[in-house]
């Protein structure tokens, strides 16, 4: 998710209001993080902070993830709006019971899912060339090189629909994701063809 930073702060726009996303500042930047929001097929949102990602459905609830602590970790919230610091999404709940991981192999497999649509969309829209740029001006080499971003995150999404918590230990940034992740299925799985249509939203865009 670090990459999203750097397409907020792209010379030649942002990525997030390009692609039709709203954006609401916190009332104190010094105090909390703007927030990116945008609905997603066929009835869930995305909301995206500097400190992590959510997403949420009618009647479900959502899923958030830490920017560097990638366990999943569900919400009754059904909407980001109003929030911009960490404490402000209240009560995050480890999933452990039947029901807890049947809702959390709904909601996490569309938070990743969509992760993969919008690498999609700005390897199409902007090239390698530029993912690469960005991810070159990191202080530590990316674990995943820009040609495989997108198809990654659609692997992921497959295996998340099989998450396993108790395997999701803590040994790192995004460990509760992988962890989990490696237990839902083989790590030489064969990725997911390639998703080739741009992300579709309906909200405009604000800047």
């Amino acid at each position: 998710m670090w990459c999203f930073g750097r397409d907020i702060r792209r010379e030649g726009g942002n990525l997030l209001l390009d692609l039709g996303m709203c954006r609401y500042r916190a009332p104190d930047p010094n105090k909390g993080s703007s927030l990116y929001t945008a609905p997603v097929e066929p009835g869930g949102a995305i909301f995206l902070w500097g400190f992590g990602a959510m997403y949420t459905e009618p009647g479900l609830g959502g899923v958030f993830v830490r920017r560097y602590d990638f366990a999943p970790k569900l919400t009754p919230r059904e909407t980001g709006l109003g929030v911009h610091q960490t404490e402000q999404l209240g009560r995050l709940v480890n999933p452990s019971t039947s029901r807890e991981l049947v809702l959390l192999r709904k909601l996490l497999p569309a938070l990743v899912g969509w992760f993969a649509k919008y690498e999609h969309w700005v390897g199409e829209h902007f090239g390698t060339a530029y993912r690469e740029a960005c991810l070159a001006s990191r202080d530590k080499p990316a674990s995943v090189p820009a040609q495989a971003m997108a198809r990654s995150w659609e692997n992921a999404a497959k295996k998340s629909k099989r998450f396993r918590c108790e395997a999701a230990v803590k040994t790192g940034p995004w460990a509760g994701l992988l962890g989990g992740l490696r237990a839902a299925g083989t790590t030489s799985a064969r990725l997911a063809p390639a998703y080739r249509a741009p992300i579709r939203v309906t909200v405009g865009s604000q800047r």
